[in-house]
């Protein structure tokens, strides 16, 4: 039987949220991604990917502008940086919650749809995806700011360092901590372009240029304050994101009231916290590792063997900005399809979950 109506169906057995397995919400999230691909990725490129893209390029043809005008932009990046961290939070705080609204209600739908009448019944709904963001969005930022703390007293996190050498060590633990900060949800626009910019600020203001060469881990040293903040933004994370994963779902079938849903998914959620906790988490753990394979190892590779090479070829440093624009472009495209799928994967299993799918199927 075809997923997601094998779905349905143990949606109507008796007690049908204690049946419904793992196995069957990841079929059916497969199903629906692969019968509406045209309207899920459509959303997801115009909404998540173009936002991202659009700050690469202004980033790129900006300092590319004062490079060929003054010879140098390294005083120049600072500000072009936090001009590309403004632009996209601006954007993103719009089109984050458009693009989520609209997945979600894509994946809610028994019948093939089309993206303008996702984004139609998304912005009948932005009050409460808008709140729901904020919400969701402080309380992850909250978790982050703890465990970045810790983190960055532990050396790390990715703004305890600046610059990078070329050899085997400096390559693998480049790779540790940034696969490290791939673990934490991301609190979404514009808390996420926050982060950024405070990162980079954090960076600059390090003396460990080559920092990575020379890592070592401080855990024996991490004074009680730190580790404490750091295991409380642990739980927060966790809590937060089991919680509320499906908060988007509740908002798209439900009345389109600004805090309607909060009940709705906390009942849900909390009534399966455990098999929420563990399905959500084991997609967010699958995502990272094909992420940190497929993403970042490849790019700490090219960022630290290749374009020092080619700098030095051309002998000139207009290829860093290029590359860093061409790195931040292709995480998106990968990462709109890999959100995008967190999302259908949160409405299916809200769908499973939830007793009532049935007489409250948004419109």
């Amino acid at each position: 039987m075809a997923f997601p109506a094998r779905l349905n169906e143990l949606e109507r057995e008796a007690g049908a949220p204690q049946q419904v397995r793992f196995g069957d919400v990841m079929r059916s999230a497969f199903a629906m991604f692969a019968r509406q691909p045209g309207a899920i990725l459509g959303a997801a490129f115009l909404c998540f990917a173009g936002v991202i893209i659009i700050g690469a390029l202004l980033y790129c043809a900006l300092i590319l502008g004062v490079f060929f005008r003054s010879g140098s932009y390294f005083s120049a990046t600072p500000g072009v940086f936090h001009l590309q961290m403004q632009v996209q939070a601006a954007l993103g705080a719009f089109t984050f919650l458009l693009g989520r609204g609209a997945i979600t209600w894509i994946a809610l739908q028994d019948e093939r749809v089309t993206l303008r009448q996702a984004f139609a019944a998304a912005l009948k709904r932005w009050q409460p995806l808008l709140v729901s963001s904020l919400i969701y969005g402080g309380l992850i930022a909250l978790g982050v700011i703890g465990l970045t703390w810790m983190l960055r007293e532990l050396r790390l996190d990715v703004s305890n360092y600046r610059w990078i050498r070329s050899d085997t060590n400096s390559i693998m633990n480049m790779v540790i901590v940034r696969v490290l900060s791939l673990l934490p949800p991301d609190p979404g626009s514009p808390f996420s372009e926050l982060f950024s910019a405070t990162r980079y600020n954090l960076s600059r203001m390090s003396s460990s240029y080559y920092g990575w060469s020379s890592y070592q881990l401080a855990a024996r040293n991490l004074p009680i304050p730190y580790l404490l903040t750091g295991v409380g933004g642990l739980l927060l994370l966790f809590v937060t994101e089991t919680l509320l994963c499906m908060r988007n779902a509740a908002i798209m079938r439900g009345s389109g009231s600004a805090f309607g849903w909060f009940q709705d998914t906390l009942r849900v959620a909390g009534r399966n916290f455990w098999r929420v906790a563990l399905w959500r988490w084991s997609v967010r753990l699958a995502i990272m590792l094909l992420t940190a394979a497929c993403l970042t190892l490849p790019i700490v590779l090219h960022q630290s063997l290749v374009v020092p090479t080619l700098v030095r070829e051309v002998r000139s440093y207009w290829p860093y900005p290029i590359n860093t624009s061409l790195y931040n472009i292709g995480i998106a495209l990968a990462g709109m399809v890999m959100l995008a799928f967190s999302l259908v994967f949160e409405a299916r299993m809200y769908t499973a979950l939830s007793p009532t799918s049935e007489t409250q199927r948004g419109s």
